[in-house]
């Protein structure tokens, strides 16, 4: 007995101390240093199955690399720190791929080999899959009659919402439930049209799941729902389907795609916006002093009407577009992955990143960066993005709510008018209290959020009172339409890479 426990424990030691040399040996002296080497290849597993998005933020502190190596089972990932790196990290977009990751996205949603093998080709030029449907649909995101369109639907759907709360008088509910219902009923009935699989209760409870074929059935597709649906939908199926061949079970097993990158994070920061707003009495204060001056009195049928047009939002209300940036900043958790399609060197070649392996630039790590926003960076600072000559500007290469370079969301226009759409309604309308805590607002933690969240999914709804600052106001809401991107990324910020 005594000898089988001796040799296992010598086989444990071997093999541990056989990890620590194949790592050794295996690491070339450019790459960057790898860290927590000392349980060979779990060691980092560990960290981030127990401290999630904290876990890169606690690196930094401990390591204080610009960038480092974790040594994960079969694969390298490399995290970047420091801000300047990331500039010329984007110039080699082709290389440093996020379209590669995206594609491994088919192996999740259950997509054909055939669909798989279409994504992974021609992965480097505008020929290829992915780069084309990227370019191909960007044009029904950007500024322009296809999103006017998209933002008006969604604010109508608003609008109906909210009215329907004024005409209750008051509302009870959980926060985090109610908007996650106004925004799924509102995201999905704008983009997916009519035929719109989201009005059933049961399909918009489920989307979060990847069970096969819950979703966006091929019966949509084939009743022709896309036909009436938004120029978003109408584009992807003419590039996935007309043009490069895809079959609509493809088509609709890749919308799972498009509902994760339209919903997941938007539910959301919808949460996040409307607590940072009303549970601060300065920030309320100050966004509705904005927002009711854009407001105008007209006397329609013998009765006064206040009439708002929301697309002055984006552009005369700094302070609502301040602290809507800042709370992406400050709760962002998005992992920034890429994958490397070649070796690719920094630092005139005295850096080497080998190809095959996972590159992160985690938005907690950037966000709370002092160098790119001063001692103030663990702080929310609702003022932080106004325009003042007196104050610093921060670094917006640092700002990653959105992704950076070559891939910047395509859908940050159609997501930054909806909810600053939403919390301009609100801050005019309504008054938000919660019910407990003697009707104090209390930070909510969110310890058990998914690993997978690109924002803090809370642990427990907020209860609140919704009440309606005047129930007998009358109400006209409008949007005219803009061709103006608003400056939220580095990309639009002139003189900035």
């Amino acid at each position: 007995m005594t000898s089988a426990i001796t040799l296992a424990f010598g086989g444990l030691v071997a093999t541990y101390l056989f990890l620590r040399f194949f790592i050794y040996v295996t690491q070339d002296s450019k790459e960057p240093p790898a860290i927590l080497t000392g349980i060979p290849f779990l060691g980092p597993i560990a960290g981030m199955i127990r401290e999630k998005s904290r876990f890169y933020i606690r690196l930094r502190g401990t390591y204080k690399l610009s960038i480092y190596t974790l040594r994960l089972p079969f694969m390298r990932m490399y995290v970047v720190n420091a801000t300047e790196l990331i500039p010329a990290l984007q110039k080699q977009w082709c290389t440093v791929s996020f379209d590669a990751f995206a594609a491994d996205s088919g192996f999740i949603f259950g997509t054909s080999k055939k669909a798989n093998e279409l994504m992974h080709h021609d992965m480097t030029s505008d020929n290829g899959f992915m780069l084309s449907a990227f370019k191909y649909i960007l044009p029904s995101l950007s500024p322009g009659p296809d999103l006017d369109d998209i933002n008006r639907r969604t604010i109508q759907i608003l609008t109906n919402e909210t009215d329907k709360v004024v005409a209750q008088g008051s509302m009870r509910a959980g926060l985090q439930k109610w908007t996650r219902d106004i925004m799924v009923l509102c995201t999905s009935d704008a983009v997916w049209g009519p035929q719109n699989p989201y009005r059933d209760p049961v399909v918009a409870e489920a989307w979060k799941t990847f069970e096969a074929g819950f979703f966006t059935s091929p019966y949509y597709f084939h009743r022709g729902g896309h036909k009436t649906a938004s120029a978003l939908v109408r584009m992807r199926f003419e590039h996935h389907h007309d043009m490069h061949g895809s079959s609509i079970e493809d088509v609709a097993r890749g919308e799972l795609g498009n509902t994760v990158a339209l919903l997941a994070n938007s539910t959301t920061v919808a949460l996040w916006l409307l607590y940072h707003i009303f549970s601060d009495e300065q920030v309320l204060a100050d966004v509705r002093g904005e927002v009711w001056a854009l407001v105008s009195t007209k006397t329609e049928g013998g009765r006064q009407v206040n009439v708002v047009d929301l697309v002055k939002v984006k552009e005369a209300c700094p302070i609502l577009a301040s602290t809507f940036q800042e709370t992406l900043r400050c709760r962002a958790l998005n992992p920034g992955p890429r994958l490397l399609l070649d070796d690719v060197s920094l630092d005139g070649g005295q850096v080497l990143l080998k190809k095959g392996s996972m590159l992160m630039i985690p938005a907690p790590v950037q966000h709370t960066d002092e160098a790119a926003w001063g001692d103030d960076a663990l702080h929310f600072d609702y003022l932080r993005f106004v325009p003042d000559k007196q104050r610093r500007w921060p670094n917006r290469v640092a700002f990653r709510a959105f992704g950076g370079g070559h891939v910047l969301c395509p859908g940050r226009h159609f997501a930054s008018t909806e909810l600053m759409a939403l919390a301009a309604l609100m801050v005019l309308q309504f008054d938000i209290l919660p019910v407990a805590n003697g009707g104090k607002w209390a930070t909510p933690t969110w310890h058990n959020s998914p690993v997978q969240a690109g924002f803090p999914v809370i642990d427990d709804d907020i209860d609140v009172d919704i009440r309606p600052r005047d129930p007998s106001a009358k109400w006209r809401v409008e949007f005219s339409g803009s061709e103006k991107a608003m400056n939220i990324v580095s990309e639009y910020i002139s003189g900035v890479v």
